[in-house]
């Protein structure tokens, strides 16, 4: 207790020059939350992001060297999935496109809006949430109606906020049923996801002047099932596709996030180490005021050593000091850390980012560690003075 109350004396006494060399443990760890937090902030945000286009995903991607013999692949898939996987796979949609001219009396779309050509399991496949009226039908499909389901940022840029479940509007020149509108997924704003309107994928030689599709999505039940079903699909795909008509990919739709993942984990681990390079300048920044200390102090060391104190006291209390800055520094640093982190967070990506508990714990042992790292030399040197040389300093 009596080198704990030296300790917090000293500190005390010369505040100014304990804050500086706190400065560089607060700098460093401060740098390591708010690097760490940013990088997790923004894997959230593009998990975020793969989460509303759907995850557990797998795209077949057709390439056509006979395009007059190429079989009807969306309905051979459609009917697979829907009997033979209907245990793993939720549903089969084409991945087809457009962008094309929307009216509805006065108001016309036509800088960003999706027209999607899609299966009456769109919605399944691409995490559209029915909001009114009804989705598209298998019947919609069979029978080439033309029917649609607006996204919400169309819907009420279209109808201000009116109903427009029952209207008409035109698209690409052809006039459409709205039959159903989507809620809102992706900010409901111009360019976003919700900026989309759905219409039965067999109008393609219609709105596309094509009778054949090149990709096609099956969204899968889970992620455990994205292997059973990749090698299914390929089963099914080598049994009736004609490697003389055309030929087929399959893509993995969680590779992106999982490669994001990973580069994101990576990355956490690059900056997080050259923040750390602030923490280990802090604590030769310790080191040397702990040196001066020593300097400054000696007359005193000598005092305690002549009446009897052990040496591994006098290393203690040195200890203790750098080791109480270095804690001073790193839990201002964390508290400046979590600060830092929530504003750019909020600002950079509308998100409530904090650094991890782990990464927390971990920053504040680290500091530690380095005060008291940093503190043995000149604890050392200090008990190693000679009671009276250290009498006769000024």
């Amino acid at each position: 207790m009596n080198s704990l109350r030296m300790a917090l004396d000293s500190i005390r006494e010369k505040k100014g020059r304990s804050f500086l060399t706190m400065l560089g443990i607060i700098i460093g760890v401060t740098a390591v939350l708010v690097l760490v937090a940013m990088v997790t902030g923004y894997n959230s945000d593009m998990t975020a992001y793969y989460e509303k286009m759907g995850v557990n995903k797998v795209t077949v991607k057709f390439t056509w060297y006979d395009a007059t013999r190429a079989p009807d692949m969306m309905g051979l898939l459609y009917d697979y999935g829907n009997n033979d996987l209907s245990d793993r796979v939720l549903g089969v949609t084409p991945d087809l496109s457009t962008v094309l001219p929307l009216q509805y009396g006065g108001t016309t779309l036509d800088d960003e809006t999706v027209t999607y050509l899609g299966s009456d399991q769109f919605s399944v496949c691409s995490n559209y949430t029915l909001d009114s009226g009804r989705d598209i039908l298998p019947q919609d499909v069979e029978n080439r109606n033309l029917v649609c389901v607006l996204g919400s940022y169309v819907a009420d840029s279209l109808f201000q906020y009116a109903d427009p479940v029952g209207k008409t509007i035109t698209i690409g020149g052809y006039p459409f049923l709205v039959v159903g509108t989507y809620y809102q997924k992706d900010g409901g704003t111009e360019g976003s996801m919700d900026d989309a309107v759905v219409i039965p994928y067999s109008l393609n030689r219609t709105i596309l002047n094509s009778a054949y599709t090149n990709n096609i999505v099956v969204k899968v039940s889970s992620s455990n099932e994205m292997t059973p079903v990749m090698n299914s699909l390929t089963s099914f795909l080598e049994e009736n596709l004609d490697s003389s008509v055309g030929k087929y990919t399959l893509e993995n739709g969680n590779s992106a996030m999982t490669e994001s993942n990973d580069e994101m984990t990576s990355l956490s681990v690059v900056l997080g180490g050259i923040a750390s390079i602030a923490l280990l300048v802090g604590g030769i920044g310790i080191m040397n005021i702990m040196l001066v200390t020593v300097t400054e102090r000696t007359r005193e060391i000598g005092i305690k050593k002549s009446i009897g104190a052990p040496r591994r006291e006098i290393i203690g209390q040195f200890l203790l000091e750098a080791g109480i800055l270095s804690s001073l520094g790193g839990l201002i640093g964390i508290g400046l850390g979590f600060l830092l982190s929530l504003i750019l967070g909020k600002a950079m990506y509308g998100l409530v980012v904090l650094p991890g508990m782990g990464i927390t714990l971990g920053s504040f042992a680290f500091s530690l560690v380095i005060g008291v790292v940093f503190g043995i030399y000149p604890a050392v040197k200090a008990s190693n003075l000679q009671p009276v040389d250290a009498l006769r300093a000024d």
